[in-house]
Order: C-alpha cells, then structure tokens, then sequence
C-alpha cells in the first residue's frame, strides 16, 4: 500500500520520462512564441509596404486592414499546403 501511494504520489520511470518530454516541449514553444512575437512588427510593416506599393492606398486603416487580410490569406496558403502535403493519404 506505501509503494501505490508513493508511486501516485511522485510518479515511476515512465512519469519522469513524460514529465521531461513535455518541460522540453514547453520551452520550445516559450522560445518560438518569444521569436514570432519579436517579428511581428517586422513582418507586418514588411507586408504593410508591399501592399502599399500595389494598391497605392494611402489610408492608414485600410493599409492596415489589407495587410492583415493579405498576412491571413497567405497563412492560410501555407497552412493548407503543409496539410495537403503531410497527409498521410496518397
């Protein structure tokens, strides 16, 4: 009885094992949350020239819709692309 409450307790093997899987999946996703954040405004204000210089709008706010609408539309792409090509049907 002692051994199944320490083992509930502080976990076996196979719970050390899970628990430094998922420390370790934790940081990487703090670390590239962090890295996307720190590009954010790069990206945007990189999308928000090119759709500038193709639609001459001049507008502040419809500049800044565009780009997002053109930042989501282009995520979607890609999103649907990476999808379609690790599917696992042939």
């Amino acid at each position: 009885m002692r051994e199944h409450i320490k083992r509930f307790l502080f976990g076996g093997e196979n719970f050390k094992q899970e628990f430094k899987a998922q420390l370790r999946l934790l940081i990487v996703v703090t670390l590239g949350f962090t890295i996307a954040f720190s590009w954010r405004q790069t990206f945007f204000d990189s999308t928000q020239r090119i759709v500038q210089l193709i639609t001459h709008v001049q507008d502040t706010t419809g500049l800044s819709i565009l780009s997002s609408l053109s930042i989501t539309i282009i995520s979607l792409i890609i999103i649907w692309g990476t999808t379609a090509w690790l599917s696992d049907e042939d």
